[in-house]
């Protein structure tokens, strides 16, 4: 039975800049535990699917997933729109949520309202990065999984393939999109996602006061192209 969101959080341990970030330690566990507990927090464990690759490299991330009880899927490393879909297949919905399993600071009340609008909106896409006006880290996708499905027969470029959503936003005038907005585009200028060691480091340093600084008040608006 389809179940109106589900999320699929894309990680993989072959990063080229920090191989294994996903299970680096931040604050005691591992980032993907903080991105699936922020996750947990606006929907059901059950609805969470962490995809990765079927790769060997991606083995450890899985063994550690399963022991924890969450759901898992696996399929090709490079192609990710054919991960989604072939996912989508055994975790069937109407919305599929979008997550990047290297935010370890992702805000739950920024999830929520991004998931709030599969309520009401009719559209393809519910993003925060069109224009981005929060920091890296901070982006969550919303995609209507019809339009998924439809997109993933298209003839798309590699970095389509890989990165899902591009395609949309070189697009706008095909898809009906709702971006959700901080309010302070400076916002994009700053980084809470873990692409380096040193990122991880200058995370773990910040604190709750500044992480409030980095969230101001949350609104949507819809994308007239």
């Amino acid at each position: 039975m389809k179940t109106p969101v589900k999320a699929f959080v894309q990680a993989r341990m072959s990063s080229s800049r920090y191989p294994g970030k996903v299970l680096a330690p931040f604050r005691g566990e591992p980032v993907i535990v903080h991105v699936v507990r922020a996750i947990e927090c606006v929907l059901p464990s059950s609805d969470i699917v962490v995809t990765t690759s079927g790769e060997k490299s991606d083995d450890p991330l899985a063994e550690y997933l399963d022991s924890l009880g969450i759901s898992i899927y696996r399929g090709p490393l490079a192609n990710v729109m054919k991960r989604f879909s072939s996912c989508l297949e055994q975790h069937p919905c109407d919305w599929i949520l979008r997550i990047s399993g290297d935010s370890p600071l992702l805000c739950q009340d920024l999830i929520r309202l991004v998931v709030r609008q599969a309520e009401w909106f009719n559209g393809d896409l519910v993003t925060t990065i069109f224009p981005r006006t929060f920091p890296q880290g901070q982006n969550a996708e919303l995609i209507k999984a019809g339009t998924l499905r439809s997109l993933s027969l298209m003839d798309l470029t590699p970095e389509d393939q890989e990165h899902v959503t591009p395609y949309f936003y070189r697009h706008p005038e095909r898809f009906s999109i709702t971006n959700v907005e901080s309010g302070d585009r400076r916002l994009a200028g700053c980084s809470l996602a873990v692409d380096t060691v040193e990122d991880l480091q200058r995370l773990e340093g910040l604190s709750s006061e500044d992480l409030r600084r980095f969230m101001p008040p949350i609104f949507a608006a819809e994308v007239t192209p």
